[in-house]
């Protein structure tokens, strides 16, 4: 998956002449946290976060120092110049990456140096929640194996030919054994015990089943 796929397209942008109030009244107008600053040509020029704004009202020393009320201080006062950015077709995973390793809450998209989107933490959140069919109605069986891969094959055939979807497969360590996995298959809402006994029948040790 790439970012185009995930990102906000055309997202909310302030020009760098807007002041910190007017960029909190929009942040707080849009439930956003992160408003991408853009000249005229929608070229990037910085970003700036919820955060910032926030500790630049709190902090009074900025007010003496600048002369101005937080109200009137301009966003290139304070935004983050060459903020780091990704593009449509960047990999979701290393978009994900940067955001981690950087610890910041948004990445703004570029596409011939013009703004085009803005990917957050947020976004990935929810790709996850939608990935793992944590919303989806849905039934849980949670499998013991070892980590030869004929063993997931031999349990995922099992499963279809009960007629099941399998929605999600997430892999855990076995703590009683280093040489085996949990295997947590997500399935569409089902009564799980038949299938359950035939994968025990194969010869598996089923340590969790959820309807």
């Amino acid at each position: 998956m790439i970012v185009s796929e995930v990102m906000v397209k055309s997202p909310i942008t302030v020009k760098k002449s807007v002041t910190l109030k007017k960029a909190q009244e929009l942040m707080q107008k849009n439930a956003i946290r992160h408003l991408p600053v853009v000249d005229s040509k929608n070229e990037l020029l910085g970003i700036i976060s919820e955060s910032d704004v926030r500790s630049t009202f709190l902090t009074s020393s900025i007010s003496s120092a600048n002369g101005l009320p937080p109200s009137k201080i301009k966003v290139e006062s304070f935004m983050t110049t060459s903020p780091l950015v990704v593009f449509p077709e960047t990999h979701i995973e290393d978009a994900a990456l940067i955001i981690y390793k950087n610890k910041i809450g948004a990445l703004p998209v570029l596409k011939h140096n013009k703004l085009v989107g803005i990917v957050s933490v947020m976004d990935m959140l929810g790709l996850f929640i939608d990935i793992m069919g944590i919303l989806h109605s849905s039934s849980r069986v949670d499998v013991v194996m070892g980590k030869d891969p004929n063993n997931f094959d031999k349990v995922s055939k099992i499963i279809r030919a009960e007629d099941l979807n399998i929605i999600t497969v997430g892999m855990a360590p076995y703590k009683k054994s280093g040489h085996k996995q949990v295997y947590s298959f997500r399935l569409d809402l089902c009564q799980t015990q038949k299938v359950v006994d035939k994968i025990k029948k194969a010869g598996f040790q089923v340590i969790a089943a959820i309807d």
